[in-house]
This record gives structure tokens, sequence and C-alpha cells, in this order.
């Protein structure tokens, strides 16, 4: 089961303060590169399940030094890494014996230069949500893996499914007719390509510049591959947002959401596009948007949110530009 981290107070001893945990972060950053560190500083918010650092060395380069109660895998970065490049960090062990008798895994990774898109956009989200929602698309086109996902389908997607159909959580039983005519439409995702998703792609993950470009994507832990158009699941709130307690799309949603698949249809090569039929990629983005709602943690459908769960209903009538054209809206009433 994943630690979740509420406070310090959730760390080691030695760790169990901001200052703790600046001083550990400056201390291995020297030691890993050679170069002293100046100081370092914890980004915020913290996430849920590590503490960071950002180590700024006395040559300038900033550097993360990340603190976790258990191991990554990192093999979701470096396939990340491998499909889209500099936007996701580079990332390493760094090992420790204090630390790990403490049970504490540390990680060195690339600082992506700029902010998160919570911070960067603060006061100005309205303006520059097509921006950042645009160039995401653009980047997300390169994430091409290989060309079946006929492995993922058998492997994840079909398990995931059945635990869905065999649930008797009165909040899963609306979903199963829903989940039923997704399960019976699997096999024409196979010939989807299998392009990179991230698990949980949302304002704190993506980093922008002073422009509200994407320059950054982080925290891959837990990603896989998944048939094209799944992990494009996530337009819904990143062109549109949860507002007290309801899903709320703002003027600005279409532009974002409309500019955000011209950029990614603009950007796969053509031979990765004869292959990705629009009528396949509406039941990948349809089946994308159900299973994060209803996500699995350790083989079990895992907590859910019940404010997306009110909201799926809507979100599921949800129709690609391709699928919908120029004069249908979005989402059905």
């Amino acid at each position: 089961m994943t630690v979740e981290i509420t406070s310090d107070a959730d760390m080691p001893k030695c760790l169990n303060t901001p200052s703790k945990q600046a001083t550990k972060a400056r201390q291995l950053a020297h030691l890993h590169s050679g170069i002293p560190a100046k100081k370092a500083r914890g980004p915020q918010p913290q996430g849920f399940f590590s503490r960071t650092m950002i180590v700024t060395l006395q040559n300038g380069e900033d550097v993360v030094i990340q603190f976790r109660p258990e191991p990554l895998d990192l093999e979701s970065f470096q396939v990340a890494r491998r499909a889209l490049g500099a936007i996701v960090p580079d990332i390493k062990v760094i090992e420790d014996e204090e630390m790990e008798r403490e049970g504490i895994w540390v990680y060195w990774m690339e600082c992506i230069p700029g902010k998160t898109w919570l911070n960067g956009a603060r006061g100005r989200v309205s303006q520059t949500r097509v921006t950042t929602v645009q160039s995401l698309g653009r980047i997300l086109s390169k994430g091409y893996v290989s060309d079946s996902s006929a492995l993922v389908v058998d492997r994840n997607l079909h398990p995931h499914l059945e635990l869905l159909l065999a649930s008797e959580d009165p909040e899963i039983r609306p979903f199963h007719a829903v989940a039923r005519d997704l399960f019976g439409k699997l096999e024409q995702l196979k010939n989807l390509p299998l392009f990179v998703a991230h698990f949980d792609l949302n304002s704190v993950n993506i980093i922008v510049n002073d422009n509200c470009e994407v320059s950054g994507i982080i925290d891959w832990e837990l990603s896989t591959p998944l048939p094209f158009g799944m992990g494009f699941g996530r337009i819904h709130t990143l062109a549109g947002e949860f507002s007290e307690k309801k899903f709320y799309m703002p003027p600005e949603f279409e532009d974002a959401e409309r500019g955000f698949w011209q950029e990614v249809w603009d950007g796969i090569p053509e031979d990765v596009r004869s292959h990705a039929d629009p009528e396949a990629v509406q039941i990948a983005v349809t089946l994308g948007t159900l299973l994060n709602a209803f996500q699995l943690e350790e083989g079990k459908i895992g907590p859910y949110n019940p404010v997306v769960v009110d909201a799926i209903p809507k979100l599921l009538t949800y129709r690609i530009p391709l699928i919908r054209g120029t004069d249908s809206p979005p989402y059905s009433e």
C-alpha cells in the first residue's frame, strides 16, 4: 500500500522538520555532484508521498533531492523520458546508509525550470489556460512508445474492467452498463499505438515557464503507457476544473480543448496517425475517463473521489472534436 505523508511528523526523526530535510539534501547533493551546496528550499505544496528539496549548488545549478518512504519503479520515468525527452526530468537513486537504516529511499532529479502550473498561472488561469493546454497537447503528441496496445489491453485494461463489473459497490454499480459496453470494444483498442500516459496529470505535476507554456512534467510514478487517447481522458480537468464540488467548464474550455486535440493530431507522425482511428480513440478516451475515476491500488479498486464520481455521467458523454465536428458541444446534456 502506498505510504502517505500527511505532515513532516510522518518522516523519521532525522528528517521530521524542513530544516533537517534541507541539511541532509545539501549534504547529499554535494556528495553526489562533487559541488558544494549553497542552499535548499522545499517547494509548496509538498507531495503526499515524499518530501522534496530543491538544492542550489555553488555553480548556480538547481537539483532536486527527494526523500521517499518507499522505493520508486524508475521504469515509468525512463519510458516517459525516452519518448518525451528533457520535458521529463532525469532521475537517479542515491544510496545512503543512514537513510536506508531509517527506511527512506533518496532520489536525485534534474530541476525543470519554471513553476508548477498551479503557481505559475495564479491569478491568470483564465487568460493563460489555452496557451498551457495547447502546449501540453504539442508535447504529449511525442509520446509514441510502440505500434500495438494488445499486451496492455490484455494485461491491464481487461482485468481492470472485470473488477469494475464484479463490484457490488453502490457507487460503482451504476456504471456497470458503460463498463460492459467498453469491455466489448476492447479489441478495437489493440490496434491503437501505445502512448505515454501520466497517472495523475494535474496543475501540480505540470511545470510552466513565464508564458505559461509547459516546460516539464514531473511525478511519473505509477504511470504506464496506454492505448493512444486513454491518457488524454484528463482533458476534462485540464480545459475544465472542479469548483465547489462540481465539474465546471470555464468560458475558454472549448478553445483550450480543441487546441489541445489540434496540437496532438498535428504533432503525431503520419505513420502513427494512420493507426489512430478516431472511433477507437473516442473509445479509449471514454475508457480512460471511467478508469481514472476508479483506479486500482494493489489489484483492487482503490479509494475514489465522490466528487469525481458524481461528475462521471456527464464526463462519459464527452466526444472528441474529430467525432463531434464543429457545431456540437463537447458534452451532451
